[in-house]
């Protein structure tokens, strides 16, 4: 007995030291890209948070950018430089995100919203605004121009979600598994053990990233907080897609939307076959012509060769959009 406890008692010790060195080296690893990465943009302090809004080239109207659901500043970086070109464009972190502070609770779209308008409010950061909302980002653009309507003139969605598709979209079995896997990674992330195994990376293979951009990305994803951060954000967002009545009209707001439009193929790791990917497609097809219909003056454009992240995929289609909205609205403010 007396072999068994100190055996035990070893065990416990080398459990603390692992658990003390992954953590030591999760810091020392975080302090080294932060030093490597820092923030693009500039810092703001808004409703006890430090946020990361970088906003590039001159004129108005000016775009603001609201990334897709667990995705930030980066994420925009194939088109950010070319839009910056013709006008003012500014991208921003949501808490958790990119170099954004991290909050630990739900933030429905309103909050959302209201984040934003308080940051560019903060920032100076003056309109008229057209707001570029990619996925997620869709229904978080709409949110701000249901309330904050005098400054924005027009928009753009980017594959938008739409505020009822968690109740019309068909059902996959991976949901239940990525919520284990986010919240095992949330507890395992501060220790380092999420670092060394580069376990993020499968995030990569998922959409045409890059190869210079990598670096970046893992030093943001490897962030003590940013699986807690992703799962909050998963959590919080369903919650904004099952709403029983549809999207506020927009008026005769000018409207972009482009969609996503190769072949839907199923994915594995969502539990999701080739035929239920191509059932998903003609719903999400439909959902698409609905938010084009929010607008007397929605048009509407389908990317042929890209999946769902367009603006890495066919970065030209995004670009061609924003400066061709922008070229329109100007002409028509022209006296």
């Amino acid at each position: 007995m007396r072999l068994i406890k100190r055996l035990l008692q070893g065990l416990a010790l080398l459990a603390l030291v692992l658990i003390g060195a992954g953590a030591l080296y999760q810091w020392q690893q975080s302090r080294a890209d932060a030093a490597r990465f820092p923030p693009p943009g500039a810092l703001f302090e808004v409703g006890g948070l430090t946020l990361h809004l970088d906003c590039r080239g001159r004129g108005r109207p000016l775009v603001l950018l609201e990334a897709g659901l667990t995705s930030g500043s980066w994420s925009w970086g194939t088109v950010f430089d070319a839009i910056a070109a013709h006008t003012e464009v500014c991208a921003y972190d949501r808490p958790g995100m990119g170099w954004s502070d991290p909050i630990d609770r739900v933030a429905d779209a309103g909050e959302v919203a209201q984040r934003l308008h308080a940051l560019v409010e903060t920032a100076a950061v003056s309109g008229p605004y057209v707001l570029l909302g990619m996925s997620a980002g869709g229904v978080y653009v709409r949110e701000y121009y249901r309330r904050y309507p005098e400054s924005v003139v027009g928009m753009v969605l980017v594959d938008s979600s739409h505020e009822q598709q968690g109740l019309r979209l068909p059902a996959v079995d991976g949901g239940a598994t990525l919520d284990r896997v986010l919240t095992l990674c949330s507890w395992l992330q501060p220790l380092g053990v999420v670092r060394f195994s580069d376990a993020l990376a499968l995030l990569f293979d998922q959409t045409e990233i890059p190869d210079a951009a990598r670096p970046l990305l893992r030093s943001r994803v490897n962030q003590s907080h940013y699986c807690a951060s992703m799962r909050r954000e998963i959590e919080s967002f369903a919650a904004d897609v099952r709403d029983a009545e549809p999207p506020a009209s927009l008026g005769d707001l000018p409207l972009v939307v482009l969609s996503q439009g190769d072949e839907p193929e199923g994915d594995e790791a969502f539990g999701m076959s080739d035929a239920q990917a191509r059932a998903m497609r003609v719903v999400w097809d439909e959902l698409q012509l609905e938010l084009t219909a929010l607008s007397s003056r929605g048009e509407r454009h389908v990317a042929r060769d890209s999946g769902h992240v367009i603006q890495l995929e066919q970065p030209d289609i995004v670009i061609e959009a924003v400066v061709g909205l922008i070229g329109r609205l100007r002409a028509e403010a022209r006296p």
